[in-house]
């Protein structure tokens, strides 16, 4: 176990609050990262932790040395990293918005159990509306700021240069591009820093024989935006997308 002295946390301990099909998703993409040692699964239905828990534990052998198992809040006080998923599911015809109070609701029930177990290691707010949840986090953890984060944007980016690799039949880890803002549909295409390899990207759009930009950014920035709506309409609910944003996040 790896500890910091300063306040006492294990900086190979992570915690995951919530085990739907996100919850459960991310710690399966955690489980595969290596980059901890111990893992700890608490849900509201503490046989859906214990079920998320062992089958997850059973693709260790295949990966790195990791202790996963179903918890309790009292697990959460020497861990480095508490990640929260738990929350309502987006249905279909929702924004991200509609879910505003019954998850602030569920918050007010999570964060004063984290709070009390003097938490001292880093949040990090998965649950939506993201942005709204992660700023109601800080208040209601009392932690620092430095402290509370939200997954923000790091699903749209990717999302964003999944679909400039796919436009520009080029590999999407060459494209750099970002998405600023909210997590939401007031999302903003910072169309202005984008390039491939470091060619800026209208000039590498012609080299590539595409001269409508305008109509192009458009489109792509539209299909970015609204990638959830479409996912959650097929299959009910997005979860892998983010799975892969949590564990480059931590």
């Amino acid at each position: 176990m790896e500890k910091n002295c300063l306040n006492c946390t294990n900086v190979r301990k992570v915690v995951m609050i919530g085990c739907g099909f996100v919850g459960a998703a991310c710690s399966f993409a955690i489980m595969q990262s290596g980059l901890f040692s111990e893992m700890v699964l608490i849900d509201a239905d503490k046989s859906k932790a214990e079920g998320e828990a062992l089958d997850i534990s059973h693709g260790v052998p295949f990966a790195k040395p990791i202790k996963i198992y179903a918890g309790d809040y009292d697990d959460i006080k020497d861990a480095s990293l508490v990640i929260i998923t738990a929350g309502a599911n987006q249905k279909p015809g929702e924004t991200r918005l509609d879910l505003v109070k019954k998850n602030i609701s569920i918050f007010k029930s999570i964060i004063p159990e984290i709070k009390k177990r003097e938490f001292n290691g880093v949040l990090l707010i998965v649950a939506n509306p993201v942005d709204i949840l992660t700023t109601v986090a800080l208040k209601l953890s009392g932690l620092p700021e430095n402290k509370v984060i939200g997954s923000g944007t790091v699903l749209d980016t990717a999302r964003l240069k999944y679909e400039l690799g796919n436009h520009l039949n080029v590999d999407s880890r060459s494209v750099h591009a970002f998405i600023i803002g909210e997590h939401g549909d007031s999302e903003i295409a910072a169309w202005s820093s984008a390039n491939v390899s470091g060619i800026p990207l209208h000039k590498f759009c012609e080299m590539r024989g595409y001269c409508d930009h305008e109509g192009n950014m458009k489109r792509i920035a539209e299909s970015v935006k609204n990638s959830a709506y479409e996912i959650i309409e097929k299959k009910k609910a997005t979860y892998y997308g983010v799975a892969m944003a949590v564990k480059r996040i931590c």
